[in-house]
């Protein structure tokens, strides 16, 4: 789509600005009940398994995406990728800790999560984690949460939208003693074009414009922010929400 196209660049650079926070991750690494072997399922490019490496004598990642995991291996040599959808994933070792980044909501849950009293050590940890639909703090947070409301709602897939049940079927599957839901702070600053370029690279605006906003809505929304905003940065709230489980 040549609207995509025009700012692919863009959306990259402000893409690589959006990143889990340290909290996250030592969180993650103090309830492991050890540090010998993690493992990251729907690890897609492998921005989130590398964030394990420091911590774990033995990292791997695992995807269904061949060209995602391609770039993971061309980009971190020294973790173990591997090509496997999580509901099919096996594995001879067990892990400490098994991590999901914004990727559990796709799979099939109950499934993935059964597969954790097999992956898991006895006391291992299975974590799964996603931002927070972004809050830009300021004038712009009404400008957003309009065209929210009003162009890019129907977009949205409905597992994006409706309550996130994971706390509940990680205690129905009976495989885990002890589990809870636990929001991490991630405030972010941005340029306003970047918070408006965000928005623009997910899916469900690209869809809005490929359906209904025409080729110039990404230069339009970049007008409405410059004008609104005239400060250089905004804070972005992307909290962290996490569930933890405990074998």
């Amino acid at each position: 789509m040549k609207q995509f196209d025009k700012h692919a660049d863009a959306y990259q650079a402000v893409r690589g600005k959006i990143v889990y926070p340290d909290a996250l991750y030592e969180r993650l690494v103090a309830s492991a009940p050890g540090h010998e072997a993690a493992l990251d399922i729907g690890c897609g490019n492998g921005v989130s398994t590398y964030r394990l490496q420091p911590f774990f004598d033995y990292v791997e990642g695992s995807d269904f995406g061949g060209a995602l995991i391609e770039k993971a291996r061309a980009t971190y040599p020294g973790i173990t990728f591997g090509v496997s959808p999580a509901e099919a994933y096996t594995s001879t070792r067990q892990f400490d800790l098994v991590t999901c980044a914004t990727a559990f909501y796709w799979m099939d849950r109950d499934v993935v999560l059964r597969k954790m009293e097999t992956l898991l050590k006895p006391d291992g940890v299975f974590c799964a984690f996603k931002y927070d639909f972004p809050i830009a703090y300021g004038p712009l947070r009404d400008l957003f949460e309009r065209e929210l409301a009003l162009k890019w709602a129907e977009h949205r897939d409905p597992r994006l939208t409706r309550y996130d049940d994971t706390l509940e079927r990680i205690e129905a599957s009976k495989v885990f003693r002890r589990a809870e839901r636990v929001v991490i702070s991630n405030i972010i600053d941005l340029k306003p074009s970047e918070v408006a370029l965000f928005f623009l690279s997910t899916s469900y605006v690209t869809k809005y414009m490929d359906q209904q906003g025409g080729p110039d809505y990404a230069d339009e929304l970049l007008a409405k922010v410059a004008e609104l905003e005239r400060a250089p940065s905004v804070k972005v709230n992307f909290d962290i929400h996490s569930f933890f489980a405990s074998r």
